[in-house]
């Protein structure tokens, strides 16, 4: 549900002139009050799209910022305070999730109901070996931590997992304009952008594994 969707027609409660669908009134600048289930698209005016453009994304921000930052409420009725301290904090959320082509998809997907879940066990079959490999890696590493050659291993597998990361994002990307000027909510495309996001969780989990294993090690080393 979107704010235009809801606010379109509504009144200001401050000065009772029509609000619109803006953060805060064009009248009075009051800060207005925000659907709990508010699209983040919409709370930044941008168009409900997987691609977003991040120079347009910035500027908006920007101006949503300034306009409901609770500096500029502070000497308000207690109600503008209040308001104005959700509307930046929902700003702020919006700004974060839609900045991040990873979180944007997660969001696309709770948009269409489809929501990723947070336990994600499946191996990615195409990436099955590397993850196979990094998990013997880290188990012989832990059995033997000053051994100098399975940590050099590790970290060779470490720099290949953030090569392979880098590479999906880029490919998710790239399927984003194809969705964008396809159908984006069609059940194959949800489920096609699931599966890619679900594949970089778990290559996101592994490669947090192996910074952690590097770091205990270094740091029992260093002891």
């Amino acid at each position: 549900m979107s704010v235009a969707d809801i606010r379109n027609d509504q009144e200001c409660w401050h000065c009772a002139g029509r609000a619109g669908m803006h953060l805060v009134c064009v009248s009075c600048e009051a800060p207005q009050p925000l659907p709990r289930t508010v699209d983040l698209f919409s709370v930044l005016g941008l168009p409900r799209r997987l691609v977003v453009d991040r120079d347009e994304l910035e500027r908006r921000f920007h101006d949503a910022s300034r306009a409901v930052h609770p500096d500029r409420h502070q000497v308000a009725a207690d109600r503008s305070r209040e308001l104005s301290l959700v509307a930046s904090a929902t700003v702020n959320r919006a700004y974060r999730t839609l900045r991040d082509p990873i979180s944007r998809g997660r969001y696309w997907l709770e948009l269409h109901g489809a929501p990723l879940g947070d336990r994600n066990n499946r191996v990615p079959p195409e990436l099955a070996a590397l993850v196979f490999e990094t998990q013997e890696l880290l188990e012989a590493l832990r059995d033997a931590p000053g051994n100098a050659g399975t940590r050099a291993e590790v970290e060779t597998v470490r720099g290949q997992l953030e090569e392979r990361l880098q590479t999906l994002q880029a490919e998710l990307e790239t399927r984003f304009a194809e969705w964008d000027a396809g159908d984006g909510g069609a059940p194959s495309t949800l489920a096609e952008l699931k599966r890619r996001l679900s594949d970089i969780a778990y290559l996101s989990t592994l490669h947090e594994d192996v910074e952690e294993a590097l770091a205990g090690q270094a740091g029992e080393v260093g002891a």
